[in-house]
């Protein structure tokens, strides 16, 4: 089951809401997009946000934990598995294991963090640059 786990939460990484995620951030970082631009590319809205200080500067969607949770069942199903048989306590665990590995797979092979929230939504975040600090002591 661990590999079919696996196995799905590559595919869902290679869908839609990641690839606009990721032509988003090449966009921003070849200075197209700037902090408070928000740029829609399908039918995902992106926003290019600058943290508190002006050190970094990224791409985020935030998106329904639903959405992605029908993405992984979907996927769950051309993998052979039938969730819809599976008891809701089966269905919890599985998709507890499918966020592990998708947010591993994100950050491994995408450099894109998953964060929890706000309410029952995820956010998905990649860096566009990051100021390097200098200690000149």
């Amino acid at each position: 089951m661990k590999d079919l786990i696996r196995k799905a939460a590559q595919l869902v990484s290679k869908e839609e809401i990641f690839r606009a995620l990721n032509y988003a951030t090449l966009k921003a970082r070849a200075g197209r997009l700037t902090p408070g631009e928000i740029i829609r590319i399908g039918e995902f809205e992106l926003v290019v946000a600058e943290d508190d200080v002006g050190e970094s500067v990224a791409v985020q969607i935030i998106e329904e934990r639903s959405l992605v949770e029908d993405i992984a069942m979907a996927k769950a199903r051309e993998l052979g598995l039938a969730p819809e048989k599976w008891e809701e306590s089966e269905r919890i665990e599985w998709m507890a294991s499918f966020f592990i590995e998708l947010r591993d797979n994100l950050r491994r092979w995408q450099d894109i963090e998953t964060h929890q929230g706000p309410g029952e939504n995820l956010t998905f975040e990649k860096a566009v640059y990051k100021q390097a600090r200098y200690d000149f002591r």
